[in-house]
């Protein structure tokens, strides 16, 4: 039996990104509960990202379990916890396939969106 701690994980995004959005949205309801999604520039995420540059607080997502903050692709195999359950954690953590492909996906995501996506400089945005 999984014990669920008293207070939800904390996923902080880019509201102002669609997808940033959606992927945080999916995450917290598929979470039932273990996981709330805030947007990084909120003022709960004052608290849990003041002491990151301004460039890594708004180039990642982040993840808060507890006292502990994992940023950027590290947040995928803890958030495979969250919301699937500690037992696909486990497999994730130990199938390092499983882990890199998780990441890889990450990467590509965050590369698009800091490029051509909703974080790209003005003008080289694509539709």
């Amino acid at each position: 039996m999984e014990v669920r701690s008293p207070t939800p994980a904390r996923l902080y995004y880019d509201p102002g990104c669609g997808p940033c959005r959606f992927f945080a949205r999916v995450s917290e309801w598929a979470s039932g509960a273990r996981l709330r999604a805030l947007p990084y520039d909120g003022a709960e995420a004052n608290e849990a990202l003041s002491n990151l540059p301004e460039e890594v607080r708004y180039s990642y997502a982040h993840l808060v379990r507890g006292a502990g903050r994992t940023t950027g692709d590290a947040i995928m195999t803890p958030l495979v916890g969250l919301t699937v359950g500690a037992t696909g954690e486990r497999i994730v953590a130990r199938v390092a396939p499983l882990d890199h492909g998780l990441r890889w996906l990450y990467n590509r995501f965050w590369d698009y969106r800091r490029t051509q996506g909703c974080a790209a400089p003005s003008g080289t945005r694509t539709s």
